[in-house]
């Protein structure tokens, strides 16, 4: 398996759907429309920003999709979001989200 592994290397982790299936099973936050995910698609959607390092914060304050549009300065200082330049990058991406 070692030898033919670095044969197969570039085809099968994207093109197996064996291989795919528990990640599809996992609805990753991409598939859903953002009034759709859940805490754990926050915190995936997060970490997909670099800014991973808030998750455990917004999942503590059980921070929804349907919730991102509406958070305020404060809810993001409440949340443990303190370096403006952070907030502003979540801002950011949270208007690229609802602009496509």
């Amino acid at each position: 398996m070692r030898s033919s592994s670095a044969r197969s290397r570039s085809p099968s982790p994207s093109h197996s759907p064996g291989l795919g299936s528990p990640l599809l099973a996992l609805r990753p936050f991409h598939q859903k429309p953002l009034h759709l995910w859940n805490k754990y698609d926050v915190g995936d959607w997060l970490e997909s920003i670099h800014l991973g390092e808030h998750r455990a914060g917004f999942q503590e304050h059980e921070i929804e999709g349907s919730h991102l549009p509406a958070l305020t300065k404060d809810d993001f200082a409440e949340l443990g979001v303190t370096r403006v330049g952070h907030r502003m990058n979540i801002e950011r991406a949270l208007k690229q989200l609802l602009e496509s």
